[in-house]
């Protein structure tokens, strides 16, 4: 099978790659490591329909994965599939168990699904983004608990369809922008965020504009009017919902405390103009008379972020 082609169009004529495609200098891989670990700062693998039983760091600078049906802006037409099945306690962390752990800057993902299959035994990352300025575009990301580890540095996620059960969007530090996402939801009780800032002086802010909420393929029966938006890892969590579609999947009173004995004062859990989200919110969340900015989350979101996707919708 054609796996991937990596872009050469930048690299040196050393590297002797064979022409695959009309697009340039190129060469197949059989994986998508393969073509990876080819690969030079800038360029670009382009991978083909499949599903590739891998896992993937990308710890290169400004490398850029593009599956098969780019540039549609619908995840649902994806064709190409990175999965593995890892969990955390077997591999002794959330980010080694991550399918795709990306810590290199400057990443752009398009038209990509990623996937831990692990199960529902306990947290199983499907991608962690540690490297700065990550770009994650018309993707899905397919998993149970802890699927998406926003760990460090700052994302962009436009037009992607994010699905899990229990604490599936997650991290301590990373400050992420949520644009027009499809978030899938698959258990009862469920919850959606567990942002982890531990003090006011540290960065970590998750940011969702105009979502939108729908049952995953597998949901459980009840999972409807039942989930929670999350849930604070840390005393100084910060999420916030807006302008966004929430279809009536949340639980009346919104959001809940990590345990019964957390200080909740010092948390923003907030919403602002979402449609479908009838309820009486805990007391510790906040009603917001004005939508947040991106430059606040991303303050140089501009030179970095695929202009194409910003202020768009859910498909």
């Amino acid at each position: 099978m054609k796996a991937a082609v990596l872009n050469t169009w930048a690299c040196i004529p050393t590297l002797l790659l064979a022409a695959t495609l009309n697009v340039g200098s190129g060469k197949t891989y059989s994986t998508i490591t393969a073509a990876y670990n080819a690969a030079a700062a800038g360029d670009t693998i382009y991978v083909y329909p499949g599903t590739y039983k891998e896992k993937l760091t990308i710890s290169k600078d400004s490398i850029t994965l593009k599956g098969s049906t780019y540039p549609s802006t619908s995840p649902s037409e994806n064709e190409a599939l990175l999965t593995y099945s890892t969990y955390a306690s077997d591999a002794g962390s959330d980010d080694a168990s991550a399918t795709l752990l990306i810590t290199g800057a400057n990443f752009n993902m398009y038209n990509m699904n990623i996937s831990n299959t692990a199960g529902t035994a306990g947290q199983a990352v499907a991608l962690s983004a540690r490297g700065d300025y990550g770009g994650f575009y018309a993707s899905a990301l397919l998993g149970w608990q802890d699927t998406l580890y926003s760990h460090t540095g700052s994302q962009f996620f436009g037009r992607c369809y994010i699905e899990g059960a229990v604490d599936f969007i997650f991290g301590i530090t990373g400050q992420a922008w949520f644009q027009g996402n499809t978030l899938g939801l698959v258990r009862s009780a469920g919850t959606i965020t567990a942002q982890g800032r531990t003090s006011s002086s540290t960065d970590g802010f998750f940011v969702f504009d105009r979502a939108k909420f729908v049952l995953g393929a597998s949901a459980a029966s009840g999972t409807k009017g039942s989930v929670f938006l999350g849930r604070p890892w840390g005393d100084y969590a910060r999420v916030i919902f807006q302008n966004s579609n929430l279809e009536n999947m949340i639980t009346a009173v919104g959001w809940e405390a990590w345990d019964s004995s957390q200080s909740t004062s010092n948390i923003l859990f907030g919403e602002y103009a979402n449609t479908n989200a009838a309820g009486t919110r805990v007391s510790w969340a906040k009603a917001l008379t004005s939508a947040e900015g991106i430059s606040t989350i991303l303050p140089t979101y501009s030179s970095w972020v695929d202009s194409a996707y910003l202020g768009v919708s859910a498909p």
